[in-house]
């Protein structure tokens, strides 16, 4: 499990997110996986995953902030609003909830990666 932080900006407003992600192969593909947002990304090998899945979650917010439906989709996802800051669920929460994830961590051999991505912003 990696750990992806940044910040977007849209509207003269700022969103910090701090979000859990798995690396896996996938027939011969290597996979990032977020479940805290559904979100994937793909590639020959962990770099253009890691590419792959930025481009992937920088769609993800821009889609949901432009149909304004950004909060309701956190919310769905078991996100919590605390005072204009979003929190992600527990990573055993959605162990427990996400079928993906379980069989993602109980199948394949996954790989802990500790990084910062830049996150996508949006003018």
């Amino acid at each position: 499990m990696g750990v992806v932080s940044g910040k977007i900006k849209t509207n003269n407003k700022e969103i910090r997110v701090r979000l859990s992600y798995v690396l896996f192969k996938d027939g011969g593909q290597t996979v990032v996986y977020c479940p805290a947002l559904d979100v994937y990304g793909y590639g020959a090998d962990e770099e253009e995953a890691k590419e792959s899945f930025k481009v992937c979650m920088g769609e993800f917010f821009k889609y949901t902030l432009n149909k304004k439906t950004f909060e309701d989709v956190l919310s769905q996802l078991g996100w919590q609003k605390k005072s204009k800051k979003y929190s992600p669920p527990l990573f055993s929460s959605l162990l427990s909830k996400n079928k993906t994830l379980s069989e993602i961590l109980n199948t394949r051999p996954f790989k802990k990666v500790d990084t910062s991505v830049p996150m996508p912003a949006f003018a």
